[in-house]
């Protein structure tokens, strides 16, 4: 297949990388090259960092890749330094082949050369053959072929391999990162290579050009030769005389010398075309050895002075070295001395604190770290929508340790907080910031003190701080309060003690109490109960706390040593497993019961000797517990018409099997539960609610789940995928509801279905009474984070967070107004109408099909993948009614500006139809304002003043007057022509207060420039100061400047700016000059008069 018929048509490529893998679309006639580039632009990787694998061997750069349908190779990442290594290490042995190459080139040169003189010795001995008497005994016809392709080919592969080695190194400089030490030397070598490189060419044009000058002189000596020859024995007019013997011997001789004589002239005339072939050959020749010597001296040149800037930047790297070693030295003794500094103080602090602790052990000690009786200082929130408590914290702190004013409490929204919840965690409050007040200028009491002054108090503390956190955590006796802790200047989030605390002010509210080394960021967390027990080397029996019917016991010698534990239970509700198997009744409906999901924490994950765990698990209810006695046929129950859901799971139906069926599942490190043979578990009584689990390897969790006796291992943990998954999933419905007096009011809820009814009579108490839109229910995960995006004619009419995270004990709803987006559109509908979509991310199943030209339809299916992205849970329809439609306003004329283009502007017009009264149409005569224009102006205004009327006529003059006309005198004219002469001088006076303020502005403006001016000016810029001398600046007023302003132009134009506003109306454009010319500013005061005369 050519290259051709390649373009344009592609293929997919499977690349396996260390992570993931990869499919990449090239063309058919793609190489390695086209590849590494189509991965660059996908992944980001360079090219000189990859590597292409194929059956174990790394493809070459440009190497072509194998034409297979299904093409698959592994990516190798090589880090930036391997690259630079191998690099340099081939620039090295590359260098070593190229001088090694380039003195073998040059010898065999020589050697050419030496040819050319021995083959230039045989041509003077042809010479001196033809010299003698019997030409045909000196030699066979002359010949050039000692010119052959020998010395071609050579020059030809020397150059060739030397310009091939000189692009590769150039390429590889222009790609690699010389700003180290280590690579400054292969930029050293470099430089020298190229230098020598550069010395050979030269010897070399120079044997080339002597060789030549040898080989031209012998070839001229040849064809002069040639030419004597042939004039000298007439040999021409000879060949041309016609035979007339009639001998037959002489007519044989003849015959012969004419055909010698024809080759002679055969060979005189190729003589004579390669002479002039190789004449021009040698002049060209030499113009291009003067080039290239003259080429190969600039580039020597150019080597040896890159060779220099090389050597200047080796030694400056060593300089920077030397002085980073310095550097490094200096820090490593500031970093020991403050190593020493902090060990003196933890000394001194420990010392003070084993002072502190022998005294508590005094009743007064006591009373005096107890956080009770410290100060405390209550923090409240302005926008605590999530949860709403009555305040933030209360902090207690040791007196004299912080005031109210040193803290700031603001609260953090949880999506910008980087919380991350585990799979049983549950947020109950909202999550705060306690940091330092910004610090004040003030010098008293009251002033705040500094961040980081702050935070030492703290952290120095005799006793950590006692911060008491609101939380809405309900009832439950499987779950613990903590409280993480994200303390400042960090990004990870801690679990610190807490406790329950009740104080005398706050009595109704729930509060647990931390005692941090500092300030941060809180929150407030339910999470599974941890036990923790410990095991001696006799061995015991332990009971956990959450379900005292699951106990651990051991033998004695089990554990060679005290081994401390943990253990976690999570509790699995009948009511779950009932509401599972409605939900999913092709997955659990052989699921018949559960015990808890338990989990250990020991040091190591296997033991010496078994363990044995005694986990519950309810009985299967649907067994009789006791024989069935025969019942006549007509007292036997009828069959309930109620669904199967209906009842209880201690019903019992004859289609449910009487036997069952116990499997033990422990959760691989992927996160799925499958069944396990490595712990064994019998029954510890007849009921067969207590099971003990016997094993020797400790699973980080383990599950029993009883099932119909059919039920397969595989069907098995199925279920139990299903359930686990469940059981991490809340229930939730979204409901949306408008206000009843404004219906562009709205909020959206998120409600968990059991506190459905609660939250509905809530929202109800808050004013949103119109029609409930209800979505059915759905799964979200605790923290997963909703977004709301809207579709129609309806959108929020304000800037909202549509992003929130849900959380089952906090409000996950958002206040918003919503608007229409175009008024006109839907007009079969009396109201507007718009959808609120709600969307999580979450793993999506997608068709893989083959990558080809053909229709999505007709395309083949190659299987499925998961993939992240965008679920939508719900959709739910919004309206908003229509307002009344508005009656036709009147038509509003548009309204006319003046633009004012000197004394006459609209101030003045108005004033001037105050002050005319009926005379006003004779004046409009007078301004040549038409008459239709006159009685249309009178139309529109019947009834009306004349002020009115005689303002849109000189309106309509002034908009009418051409710009060249004087208007002001046209005006004049008219109003002395009607007899109004105060009004022309009100006029007058108008045009002169005109001409007075615009000379004013252009003064100003002419300074402003001229300050420029001078600001810009060599001269005036050094001696700005004599000129604020000679304009009376004030001493202090240019140290004020020069204080004030560092640049030389701007304490210039500040100076002239003080002076001009100290003069007042003296200063001016000519006061300036005078100025300049005093100083003999000849150049700068030129400048000033040009500007002043234009």
């Amino acid at each position: 297949m050519d290259t051709g018929s390649k373009e344009g048509q592609t293929r997919m490529i499977h690349v396996q990388t260390e992570t993931k893998n990869l499919d990449i679309s090239v063309d058919l006639a793609c190489n390695v090259q086209g590849l590494k580039e189509s991965i660059e632009e996908v992944e980001g990787i360079p090219v000189q960092q990859q590597g292409i694998i194929l059956n174990g061997k790394e493809l070459n750069h440009g190497e072509d890749l194998p034409q297979q349908d299904e093409l698959t190779l592994q990516l190798v990442v090589k880090s930036e330094s391997n690259v630079k290594e191998s690099a340099a290490e081939a620039a090295e042995e590359e260098y070593t082949e190229a001088d090694f190459e380039d003195s073998t080139s040059l010898d065999k040169v020589d050697s050419a050369n030496q040819d050319l003189k021995e083959k230039d010795n045989e041509t003077a001995s042809v010479n001196t053959g033809l010299d003698s008497p019997n030409p045909q005994k000196a030699g066979s016809p002359i010949s050039v072929a000692f010119l052959d392709d020998g010395v071609d080919s050579l020059i030809s592969d020397h150059y060739q391999t030397l310009t091939d080695m000189l692009s590769k190194r150039e390429e590889e400089l222009a790609s690699g990162h010389f700003k180290s030490y280590t690579q400054l030397s292969v930029l050293q070598q470099t430089a020298n290579h190229i230098s020598s490189h550069m010395k050979h060419n030269e010897d070399f044009l120079s044997k080339m050009s002597k060789a030549l000058e040898i080989t031209m002189n012998s070839l001229s000596k040849l064809n002069k030769r040639i030419i004597n020859k042939i004039e000298e024995e007439h040999l021409q007019t000879w060949l041309s005389t016609p035979i007339t013997s009639q001998d037959a011997s002489e007519q044989s001789k003849s015959r012969d010398l004419m055909a010698k004589a024809a080759e002679l002239r055969e060979a005189v005339a190729a003589s004579e075309l390669q002479f002039a072939a190789v004449t021009k050959l040698c002049a060209e020749m030499e113009v291009n050895t003067a080039e290239a010597q003259q080429m190969a001296v600039n580039a020597r040149i150019a080597a040896e002075e890159a060779a220099r800037k090389v050597e200047e930047a080796e030694k400056a790297a060593r300089e920077k070295a030397r002085v980073e070693e310095e550097k490094r030295q200096k820090a490593k003794e500031l970093e020991k001395r403050q190593q020493e500094e902090e060990r003196i103080r933890l000394e001194k602090e420990a010392k003070r604190k084993a002072e502190m602790a022998e005294l508590k052990g005094t009743p007064e000690e006591q009373e005096r770290i107890n956080p009770a009786n410290w100060p405390t200082y209550t923090y409240r929130l302005q926008n605590a929508n999530d949860f709403d408590a009555s305040y933030s914290c209360i902090i207690r702190a040791l007196p004299g340790v912080l005031a109210q004013d040193d803290v700031t409490v603001t609260k953090v929204y949880q999506l910008e907080s980087k919380l991350q919840l585990e799979n049983n965690d549950e947020l109950i409050s909202n999550i705060i910031q306690l940091k330092p007040s910004l610090s004040s200028d003030g010098d008293g009491d009251d002033a705040s003190i500094s961040s980081r002054s702050l935070e030492n108090i703290v952290a120095s503390s005799e006793e950590p701080l006692s911060v008491l956190l609101p939380h809405c955590a309900p009832r439950n006796t499987s779950k613990e309060i903590i409280v993480l802790w994200k303390p400042l200047h960090s990004l990870t989030w801690q679990a610190i003690d807490a406790k329950d605390c009740n104080i005398e002010s706050v009595k109704d509210a729930k509060l647990v109490e931390c005692r941090p080394t500092g300030l941060g960021v809180f929150a407030v967390v339910h999470r599974l109960k941890t036990d923790k027990f410990a095991f001696t080397k006799k061995g015991g029996k332990v009971f956990s706390t959450v379900d005292g019917r699951l106990c651990v016991q051991c033998r004695p010698g089990a554990f060679r040593v005290n081994t401390p534990f943990s253990m976690q239970i999570q509790p699995v509700e009948l009511a779950s497993v009932s509401d599972v198997k409605v939900r999913f009744p092709d997955e659990c409906s052989d699921l018949i019961s559960s015990s808890p999901i338990v989990s250990l924490q020991f040091p190591s994950s296997k033991l010496n000797r078994p363990i044995s765990i005694i986990t519950p698990i309810p009985a299967n209810s649907a067994k009789p517990k006791r024989p069935v006695t025969a019942v006549p046929e007509k007292e036997k129950p009828k069959s309930s018409s109620r669904p199967a859901s209906a009842f209880g799971l201690g019903s019992y139906s004859k289609e449910e099997e009487e036997g069952d069926n116990l499997h033990l599942l422990a959760l691989t490190n992927n996160g799925y539960w499958i069944v396990t043979d490595e712990m064994e578990f019998t029954p510890q009584n007849k009921k067969g609610d207590l099971i003990s689990v016997n094993t020797t390897v400790i699973p980080n969790k383990y599950w029993l789940l009883r099932t119909k006796a059919s039920t397969s291992s595989t069907k098995a943990e199925l279920i139990a995928n299903t359930l686990y998954d469940y059981l991490h999933k809340r229930v939730v419905q979204f409901i949306i509801k408008q206000k009843g007096d404004d219906p562009t009011d709205i909020v959206l809820v998120c409600t968990p279905t059991l506190k459905f009814d609660r939250t509905v009579r809530r929202l109800e108490d808050e004013g949103y009474s119109e029609a409930m839109k209800l979505s059915p229910e759905v799964f979200v995960r605790e923290g997963q984070k909703i977004e709301i995006k809207f579709r129609g004619n309806l959108q929020p009419d304000e800037d909202v967070d549509l992003v929130l995270p849900y959380n089952s004990h906090l409000k996950t709803q958002v206040n918003m107004y919503i608007a229409e987006i175009d008024k006109y559109a839907q007009k079969s509908f009396s109201s507007y109408r718009g959808f609120a979509q709600f969307y999580v991310e979450g793993l999506v199943t997608r068709e893989i099909y083959e990558d080809n030209d053909k229709k999505r339809g007709d395309r083949k299916s190659l299987g499925t993948e998961e993939v992240w992205d965008t679920i939508m849970l719900s959709e739910l329809l919004i309206s908003l009614p229509k307002p009344e439609p508005e009656a036709p306003k009147p038509l509003k004329k548009a309204k006319i500006n003046l633009v004012s283009e000197g004394p006459i502007d609209d101030n003045l017009l108005k004033q001037l139809s105050g002050d005319l009264g009926d005379e006003w149409k004779m004046l409009a005569t007078h301004l040549n304002v038409k008459k239709t224009r006159i009685q249309s102006i009178m139309r529109n205004h019947v009834n009306c003043e004349n002020e009115p009327a005689i303002y849109e006529m000189l309106l309509t003059w002034v908009k009418r007057v051409p710009r060249s006309l004087d208007k002001v005198k046209v005006l004049c004219d008219a109003l002395r022509a009607v007899g109004r002469l105060d009004l022309v001088e009100d006029v007058r006076d108008k045009e002169y207060d005109y001409k007075e303020l615009r000379a004013e502005q252009l003064k100003e403006n002419l300074l402003k420039v001229i300050f420029v001016k001078i600001a810009q000016h060599p001269a005036g810029l050094t001696r700005y100061g004599e000129i604020a001398a000679v304009l009376k600046v004030s001493d202090e007023e240019l140290r004020n400047i020069e204080n004030e302003y560092s640049n030389g132009r701007e304490r210039c134009i500040k100076m002239l700016e003080s002076w001009r506003n100290e003069a007042g109306e003296s200063a001016s454009p000519n006061t300036l000059l005078r100025a300049v010319k005093y100083l003999r500013l000849t150049d700068l005061a030129g400048e000033i008069r040009r500007m002043i005369t234009y």
